[in-house]
């Protein structure tokens, strides 16, 4: 049967939980949903610490220098903190080296103004490329598919 849509790394999973095979794969799962909650817990915990600084830890030194831009464009703004409503993780792909993947999450997020204002985002979906390092996996870009929060 031809596929409708493009098979990714999630759906194999899915359709094959139980296989031995497919152990690393969920071991991949496991590690791509961790990094992803850590990191965009960094990014909330961004505002306190004033800066992109401490996000070494879940970023690529490209995705790191990615971040301080977007904290000083956040901040341009006058957004003063960042906090995250919800993050649901909904798939990844690996590359055929299995060292980048592409991951999807759908992000819901409030924007804390210097005035108090709290400016909800409706939620969209947003991608991540990562990369395997030396050190695991590292958050190396990320799409918000949504366009920020404006004041009003």
């Amino acid at each position: 049967m031809p596929h409708r849509f493009h098979t990714t790394s999630t759906n194999l999973l899915a359709e094959d939980s139980a296989s031995p095979e497919l152990k690393d794969l969920t071991l991949t799962d496991r590690s791509l949903k961790a990094l992803l909650l850590d990191f965009n817990l960094a990014v909330e915990a961004s505002f306190i610490a004033g800066g992109m600084e401490a996000m070494n830890a879940w970023c690529t030194p490209a995705g790191v220098e990615r971040m301080k831009a977007k904290y000083a464009g956040w901040r341009q703004q006058q957004v003063a903190a960042l906090k995250l409503v919800r993050c649901d993780f909904l798939s990844f792909d690996l590359s055929p080296d299995e060292q980048r993947a592409q991951v999807f999450t759908y992000e819901k997020w409030c924007f804390v103004y210097e005035d108090g204002r709290e400016v909800p985002t409706s939620g969209s979906v947003d991608g991540y490329d990562i990369h395997l390092t030396a050190d695991g996996w590292r958050v190396d870009s990320v799409t918000f598919y949504a366009p920020n929060a404006e004041p009003k």
